[in-house]
This record gives C-alpha cells, sequence and structure tokens, in this order.
C-alpha cells in the first residue's frame, strides 16, 4: 500500500481506528496482569472459594466454603458459574478466576459504545468511551478485575436498561428486558429489584403501558421470573428453605439493619458520586452545556431525558436511604452519567457543527482532564497491592506439585480479621487455587495433634516462637512465609 493510499485509508475510516484503540485500551486495562493483584478478602474471595469448590464438586447448584454448605455468600449461583467458566477455559487460576468479571466489564464498554454510535454519532461514542475509561472504580473498585458479581451485574444492568430505551419503538424488547432482570437477579439477588423500579416508572410516567396488551405483560413476568423460579425450586430441592429464607432475611433486613448504626447519613452515595473526580468532570460538562442547551431552546423533554432520570435517581435514593455504606453498589450509576455527558457533547458538537474551533476550544480543558484520568487508571496497573503469603502458597506449590491435595494448617501473626491459626478468606482461596489444598482449623496446636502427612504455613516469627516443636520438621518452601511437611 503506498503512502497517500495509507493516508486516504486512515482518513475514511479515522472514527473506526479511533474505536479500535479505544477498545483495545480497554481490554487491556481489563485483562493485563489480571493475575497479579492480591485477593481480596470478602466478596472476591468467598465467590471465588464458592466457584472453585463448585467446580471441584460438579455441584454447580449448591456453594459450599471449606466444602461446607455457605450461608454466609446468599447470592444466586450465575457469578460463579462465570468463575466455573474461566476455569473450564483456561484451567484452575487467578486470571481464569477473574476472567469472566473482565469479560464483562469490556462488554459493557462496548454496549455502550456501540448504542452511542447508533443512536446519537461519533462524537457521543468516542466522548462516552474516554469518560468511561477514566472512571478507574469501573476497573479496580469491586468490579472489573475482581471475581465478584458486581462486574456481571453492570453487564445486565445496562443491557437491560439500553433496550428499555427502545421499547417503544420494539414491544418485544420487553421480554429481553425482563429475562435480563432475571439474569441480574441471579448474580446480584436483590439488586436486581432495582430493574424493575426504573422499568415499572418508565412505563408508567412515559404512558408506554398502555400500549402493551395482557400478552405482553404475561410474557414479561415469565422471562423476567420464570428463569428465577426455576433455580429457586432447584436449590429448594437440597436444602428446603433454609437458604432461600436467608436470602432476604439476612442478605438484606439483616443488612440495612446493621448499618443504619455504621451509615445514619441518607446523602452516602450521592457525597460519594460528587466527590469521585471523573464524574465530577462529567457532570461538570454535562451541567454547563445543559444550561447553555436549555438557553437555546435546543433541548427538549422526552422519554430519554426519563429513562436517563430514572436510570440515576431511583439507584441514588434506593441506597441513600437503605443507610448501606457499600460505594460500588452505585456503580452502575456511573453508565448513565458518562452517556449522558457524550450525547450533550454531540448536541454541542452539532449545535456549533459550523464553528468547530470553538467547539475544540470549549472541550480542550474537560477533554485534557479526561485524558489524565485515563492516565490515572492506566497508571494504577502498576501499583497493584501484591500478597507476600498469597504468593508463597502459589510459588511453593508450583515447585513441589507433589504436595497437592493435603491438608493444610496455618499460623502467622499479619492476619487482617481472625486470630492467626484460622484461615482467613483469601488466603483459603489462595491455598485452594494454588493447590488443592485442604484448609485446616487451628494452627500449630491442631498440626501437632495430626497423624499423618500435613502442611503447616508459618511466618519467621511465629517459627523461631514455636522452634522446639517444628525445628525438625521438613522446610519445603522457605521466602516470606515457610512452609513445613509433618
Amino acid at each position: 500500500m503506498s503512502k497517500k493510499s495509507l493516508i486516504l485509508f486512515i482518513q475514511k475510516h479515522f472514527i473506526y481506528i479511533v474505536y479500535l484503540g479505544l477498545t483495545l485500551l480497554t481490554a487491556y486495562l481489563c485483562f493485563s496482569r489480571l493475575d497479579v493483584a492480591s485477593l481480596q478478602h470478602w466478596d472476591e474471595a468467598r465467590h471465588g472459594v464458592n466457584g472453585y469448590e463448585m467446580f471441584k464438586n460438579h455441584n454447580y447448584i449448591v456453594n459450599t466454603y471449606n466444602y461446607e454448605n455457605d450461608y454466609f455468600n446468599l447470592k444466586p449461583p450465575l457469578s460463579y458459574w462465570g468463575i466455573i467458566l474461566g476455569f473450564q477455559l483456561f484451567g484452575v487460576s487467578i486470571f481464569s478466576m477473574r476472567f469472566y468479571s473482565a469479560l464483562s466489564l469490556l462488554l459493557t464498554f462496548f454496549a455502550v459504545a456501540f448504542y452511542m454510535h447508533k443512536y446519537y454519532g461519533k462524537i457521543a461514542a468516542v466522548s462516552s468511551m474516554l469518560f468511561f475509561i477514566s472512571c478507574s472504580d469501573l476497573f479496580y473498585r469491586h468490579a472489573g478485575r475482581n471475581a465478584d458479581a458486581d462486574a456481571l451485574y453492570i453487564l445486565l444492568f445496562t443491557l437491560a436498561l439500553l433496550l428499555m430505551l427502545q421499547v417503544q419503538k420494539h414491544q418485544s424488547y420487553i421480554y429481553l428486558c425482563g429475562f435480563l432482570f432475571s439474569l441480574a437477579f441471579l448474580a446480584k439477588s436483590w439488586h436486581a429489584l432495582i430493574l424493575l423500579a426504573i422499568g415499572g416508572l418508565y412505563l408508567i410516567l412515559s404512558g408506554l403501558w398502555k400500549k402493551l396488551h395482557i400478552r405482553n405483560y404475561i410474557l414479561f413476568l415469565l422471562s423476567a421470573f420464570g428463569p428465577i423460579l426455576l433455580w429457586a425450586i432447584v436449590r429448594y430441592q437440597y436444602d428446603g428453605m433454609k437458604f432461600l429464607g436467608q436470602m432476604f432475611g439476612v442478605d438484606v433486613t439483616q443488612r440495612i439493619s446493621s448499618s443504619a448504626s455504621a451509615n445514619p447519613s441518607y446523602t452516602f452515595f450521592t457525597r460519594y458520586l460528587l466527590s469521585y473526580r471523573p464524574v465530577m468532570v462529567i457532570a461538570a460538562v454535562a451541567v454547563c452545556i445543559l444550561i447553555f442547551l436549555l438557553l437555546k431552546r435546543k433541548i427538549k423533554y422526552s422519554n430519554t431525558v426519563l429513562a436517563f432520570f430514572l436510570w440515576i435517581v431511583i439507584p441514588l435514593l434506593v441506597y441513600d436511604f437503605s443507610h448501606v455504606y457499600y460505594y460500588w453498589y452505585i456503580f452502575p450509576v456511573y453508565i448513565p452519567l458518562l452517556m449522558l455527558g457524550g450525547i450533550l457533547i454531540q448536541k454541542l458538537y452539532r449545535y456549533l457543527e459550523n464553528q468547530k474551533g470553538l467547539f475544540c476550544a470549549l472541550m480542550l480543558l474537560p477533554f485534557l482532564v479526561v485524558a489524565l484520568e485515563c492516565r490515572s487508571t492506566l497508571n494504577e496497573l502498576d501499583n497493584l497491592e501484591v500478597s507476600g503469603f498469597q504468593n508463597d502458597i502459589k510459588l511453593a506449590m508450583e515447585l513441589n506439585p507433589q504436595l497437592r491435595q493435603m491438608d493444610i494448617y496455618v499460623e502467622k501473626t499479619d492476619n487482617e480479621y481472625k486470630d492467626g491459626y484460622y484461615w482467613e478468606q483469601a488466603g483459603l482461596l489462595a491455598a485452594e487455587l494454588g493447590g488443592d489444598l485442604f484448609c485446616k482449623e487451628g494452627g500449630v496446636n491442631a498440626f501437632s495433634k495430626t497423624e499423618g502427612n500435613a502442611l503447616l504455613i508459618v511466618d519467621p516469627e511465629i517459627y523461631k516462637e514455636r522452634h522446639e516443636e517444628l525445628g525438625n520438621l521438613e522446610i519445603v518452601y522457605q521466602n516470606e512465609y515457610i512452609l513445613l511437611k509433618k
């Protein structure tokens, strides 16, 4: 290809080259060094153990923790199935476990970009893509690079509401919305009811409910609740109402009541959004353009405006007034905010179509700030938190594969929330993923009483304190921690 032909090709397909570049950057942010960051206690570790043990037990309905039925993590199994899919595709590893979350976030990015390009234009699409990348929360904070349910939930939430925006033109989309709600419920449980609230209010306030027939409502209910009911019936066969009954009593009622004393505020999530710099930039740009276009009478009320308003406001109201303080609950709201920012920039571009220089001058500072935020998102890949304990278990098993599937005890001085002779969640997951090990409680004392072969991992301080008991044992691995074999 000649230089002239290459220039013509770039000019003709420039916007698609930009799309490809931003998509590849997002894919890099999702998947690069995905197995490096330390496993996180609570949600990621619990989901990881549940998914791994389902995979080992060949039971894809009942989630277990340390091979006992888990009544602490009361989520339905869709996110566990995502973890299992990763294991099936790539083998057991931290990368495999997190793969479905990273893929979910990338698909969310792609869905937003495609929707914006199709219905609003190139400027809207590129703006939204840049805003998306600037929100590092979506990548690092309990979302795309962690093996819990949130990235999958954000994907399903986003797809459902993007389809809802098209129900006026395509009534059959309401069934897809219902099905996506059921999947969102099977991933994140009762959180998905917010989708019903948004969709129900949208149908009522927009008047679309009048255009639907009884047949449409029946099919919607079947698509929305049929998969959930099917799962509940199957789950009931294993332990009756023990799991299903606690899903609401513990996961909703108890969580809200316990949060009320810790977080009496009614504005936690609103304040979080308004203090998060990428959202502040998006909001500032959107408000300035909105005021300008309103003064010029270039903005009209529509069902789309209503849908975006509900998409933002309903989750904020629900979570603010519930007193919960898990900031990642509000991540689905980032999507309509960054889309609105892109839409308004596109409208400003069209209004100033004959004054492109002015448009570029107006957008120079905001896009410079967004570019810096995108750079910050990228830089976080170089500062991932790592765990010496988790890495030592992994390396020890790689160097000593003959020790796989053994019983292992732990005692160390740096546990975060348990006594040193108990397995914390992330450590237990590291032992299962690293060597298919069976984690036992009780530390050095319990290890000393075992008969037959077993492993013990300790830190140097414990080894020194208990040297009389441990000094004659075989050291099979030593780094930050010491792995001993009986």
